[in-house]
């Protein structure tokens, strides 16, 4: 579904309630609805295997402890239904020295190929800035790397609320710059660097997308997969962010799941455009981009929000919105639409690479 195909308006009225394959949830009377209401209804695909799978969907709520446990376990599950790719690349780990005296791990995965040069995709995993490590998106990455050709640097930035707001941001940053300076060893083609993540690893894209638009890094391309892209007590009132509160108990992600992981980050300034890249005043020059949103989740608004500030700024856009779908469904690969956005995603890499035509 295209982002021109959004409907216009909602046909759901305030006050319904929503089934989002379990019990219903209901809505606060005289809510605003979101104008993309209509792709909050879960799909069949959807519906039925919540109901086969219910003790597999979880909330993530509670403790970091509690929570990184939780992701474990879902991720865990997700990758004993999908056999790695371990054909066709080379995969292994680097140390890189911090500004702050000290080191995080980069995984590299390169293409096995004749080719002497590749593109390249530094990419910041999701979970929250809170949960995730490098194990998290291994599928994704190997995926990424064969079946788009390409260099895959991946970032284990530090976790809040360890290491709270900047730090993720700045070991992401850190990790870019050395990314580029080091793309002739690791086999990256000069100016072929695409920049990209998942949920808050999309808000980190946002961020460095905007910080490389004053041409100090040259970046082909950004991919922000359900991403964050504005603190939830700073939306801005004319842009009708309703996902939130429409979609406040979804499945996965709910509305106190997004309080408790900004409340972990805790940005100082939740104003700042590093904190909420939405909010930044200009999106000229931002690189090109590839975005994915889910129509079940709370973030759903901001992301395509976030795609008509692009558009506006005159910053060519691509959109794939999945209808009837939660935050992060693909690490439920038996479903199809998992299999899709997979395949999307190849897709949006190969769309930025050819030079977002």
């Amino acid at each position: 579904m295209s982002h021109k195909e959004l409907p216009d308006k909602s046909k759901l009225t305030s006050g319904t309630a929503r089934d989002f394959g379990g019990a219903p949830i209901a809505m606060a009377e005289n809510s605003q609805l979101s104008k993309y209401s209509e792709l909050g209804k879960p799909t069949e695909e959807w519906e039925e295997f919540y109901a086969a799978h219910a003790d597999e969907v979880p909330v993530l709520v509670g403790s970091p402890e509690h929570m990184r446990k939780i992701m474990v376990d879902l991720k865990q599950r997700a990758q004993s239904q999908v056999s790695p790719i371990t054909q066709g690349l080379k995969v292994h780990d680097v140390q890189m020295p911090t500004s702050d005296g000290a080191s995080i791990s980069l995984r590299i995965y390169q293409p096995m190929s004749e080719e002497t040069l590749r593109p390249g995709l530094f990419y910041v995993h999701g979970g929250g800035w809170t949960l995730g490590d490098l194990e998290g998106e291994d599928l994704t990455c190997r995926a990424m790397c064969v079946r788009a050709g390409v260099v895959v640097v991946s970032v284990d930035y530090r976790l809040a609320p360890e290491h709270p707001f900047p730090r993720g941001t700045e070991d992401s940053w850190e990790a870019l710059q050395w990314t580029v300076k080091n793309q002739k060893d690791l086999r990256i083609r000069e100016n072929s660097l695409i920049i990209g993540g998942s949920s808050s690893g999309g808000h980190t894209t946002a961020v460095l997308s905007h910080r490389v638009k004053n041409g100090s890094l040259l970046i082909k391309g950004s991919i922000m997969r359900i991403p964050s892209v504005c603190h939830i007590d700073r939306y801005p009132a004319h842009l009708g962010l309703h996902s939130l509160e429409e979609l406040k108990d979804a499945p996965l992600l709910s509305k106190r799941s997004m309080e408790l992981f900004y409340g972990y980050l805790n940005p100082p300034d939740t104003s700042d455009p590093e904190a909420s890249p939405l909010l930044n005043p200009s999106f000229l020059g931002h690189p090109p981009t590839y975005l994915q949103v889910a129509g079940m989740d709370p973030l759903r608004d901001e992301g395509l929000a976030y795609a008509d500030k692009l558009r506006n700024a005159g910053v060519p856009v691509k959109v794939d919105v999945y209808p009837g779908l939660p935050h992060a469904f693909g690490y439920f690969p038996k479903l199809t639409a998992a299999k899709k956005n997979a395949d999307d995603l190849i897709s949006g890499i190969k769309w930025l690479l050819a030079g977002a035509r």
